[in-house]
């Protein structure tokens, strides 16, 4: 078995102690790389805690169903009586999650096992409440009453997920998936801390004023980007603000099969993220190589400046000013400059581009454009500075004019830097909303309603809110975003040899 040092990385012998090339003590690592399948039980272990532990049978085929439109659907860590079950049961998971991350597979599966053992409590000895009514106190269920008729309740998917996911969380801990992909890194130990061998207690203690100042930091981000995060919950519940109660995963299956409106919004993102990022990385590349070609120093910078100065605009000023520039009467400066051309006979003739589904999406990209070109552009220009002037002189001096330079050197030059910044905006495509916000309206619903638009409408300008439908619907969109996240991590270290995570 191949080792290597902690510290400087060198390759060990078999049964080395002490490594010869920085002196750092060699010990063999059992668990390398490890945490893949461990880390995906241990995911799967939490969904499962998400989904019913009893659900109701469908007495015309006999099977459980997956989505009704009842009150009473399944039973599950949202609705038994001791709630504190459902949260020790994510913190073990958690902590599960952090020793894998940290190497300590064999300690995580200790917490794994916490885990188990909370959803036993909880699943045999806890009741479940029965949402009886908006004012009414909810019934209690234990699991020997729900199970007494086969007929009508039934041990539930999550219960099976969870087991399933336990064992792949406890078993992963002990395969080396990734043993065929690990790169060998040769590092200097010249370049190397001697800090690296020192304990982690002690770089704690040597370090404490640096963790000191990071603490309000840290506090900050487990207030307000982690403790929200509980409220994943709520996405399969039905939420009133007195008495949220369960209903299982029946806001996905409605999301699924009956919400058009949904997939039209999750189609209108996939189309309005995806074309915005090919056309503003087009036009950054197309004006980075024109302003390269400029010889006039003075003329490029002003050039650039001009360019680069609608990124520092916010979105509602270049809404309002868009809008004041398409307007469709006499004051809209497009369309006056349309008339006096005698493209239109009159102001009743002109479109108003921001209000017609024909022209909305095109209207859409070339403000996006206008507002976010300058700022690739400056990521680029970055790039073609740093080509050497040598590689243009020995083309020019072998006959290449200014087409076959920028051919052959620069373009081949800046393709690593369009491939980076294209993989790293793939990951944020999820994201997109105040830039559509803006400038949508009810007229081009239909080409320009997004999912983070449609949430805000189903949240705040719906007549009857569901909380838990919307909760739903964000928690899709996020876990696309993570999916979008880790792909464009995983391309990212092939391209450039480090991720973005």
């Amino acid at each position: 078995m191949k080792m290597q040092c902690k510290s400087c990385h060198a390759e060990l012998a078999k049964h080395a102690k002490v490594c010869p090339k920085c002196g750092a003590k060699a010990k063999k690592q059992a668990f390398t790389n490890t945490k893949v399948i461990a880390i995906f039980g241990v995911c799967l272990t939490f969904i499962g805690g998400l989904l019913p532990f009893v659900q109701d049978i469908d007495p015309t085929n006999n099977v459980v169903k997956i989505n009704t439109d009842s009150i009473e659907v399944a039973y599950s860590f949202m609705n038994i009586q001791q709630i504190a079950y459902w949260y020790l049961f994510m913190l073990a998971l958690v902590v599960s999650i952090v020793l894998i991350a940290i190497k300590k597979e064999k300690l995580s599966i200790i917490s794994t096992s916490v885990a188990a053992v909370i959803f036993g409590v909880a699943f045999f000895a806890s009741p479940y409440c029965e949402y009886v009514g908006r004012t009414k106190p909810f019934k209690l269920h234990n699991l020997t009453d729900l199970l007494a008729d086969p007929q009508v309740y039934a041990i539930g998917i999550g219960v099976y997920v969870i087991i399933i996911g336990v064992i792949i969380a406890i078993a992963g801990c002990f395969f080396d998936v990734l043993k065929y992909f690990k790169r060998e890194i040769k590092v200097d130990p010249r370049y190397l801390s001697n800090s690296m061998n020192k304990n982690i207690w002690v770089k704690i203690k040597t370090y404490r004023w640096f963790y000191l100042m990071f603490l309000p930091v840290l506090i900050f981000v487990l207030l307000f980007n982690y403790w929200p995060m509980l409220g994943v919950r709520f996405a399969f519940t039905d939420y009133i603000i007195t008495n949220p109660h369960y209903v299982g995963i029946k806001h996905f299956a409605a999301m699924a099969t009956k919400d058009v409106f949904f997939w039209n919004a999750f189609r209108n993102t996939i189309i309005l993220s995806v074309t915005k990022l090919l056309l503003n990385t087009g036009a950054a590349v197309v004006i980075s190589l024109l302003l390269n070609e400029i010889s006039n120093l003075t003329f490029k910078k002003t050039v650039q400046t001009i360019v680069y100065l609608p990124h520092f605009m916010s979105w509602v000023v270049v809404a309002s000013l868009f809008k004041l520039i398409l307007s469709p009467d006499a004051s809209g400066l497009v369309n006056s400059i349309l008339v006096k051309m005698h493209v239109f006979a009159t102001f009743n003739d002109v479109p108003f581009y921001l209000g017609d589904t024909r022209y909305w999406q095109a209207t859409f990209f070339v403000i996006n454009i206008w507002k976010d070109t300058g700022w690739g552009t400056i990521l680029f220009l970055a790039t073609l500075s740093g080509i050497s002037p040598e590689l243009y002189e020995a083309a020019q001096i072998d006959g290449a004019n200014r087409w076959s330079r920028m051919k052959f050197i620069t373009i081949p030059a800046l393709m690593n830097t369009i491939i980076t910044v294209f993989i790293l905006n793939l990951a944020k495509v999820m994201k997109i909303f105040e830039s559509v916000f803006v400038l949508q309206n009810d007229a081009v619903d239909p080409v320009a309603n997004v999912i983070q638009t449609y949430i805000y409408q189903k949240t705040f300008e719906a007549g009857t809110v569901n909380y838990g439908y919307t909760t739903a619907v964000g928690l899709f969109n996020s876990l696309i975003g993570v999916v979008l996240v880790l792909g464009c991590d995983f391309a990212s270290k092939k391209v450039r040899g480090r991720g973005i995570v």
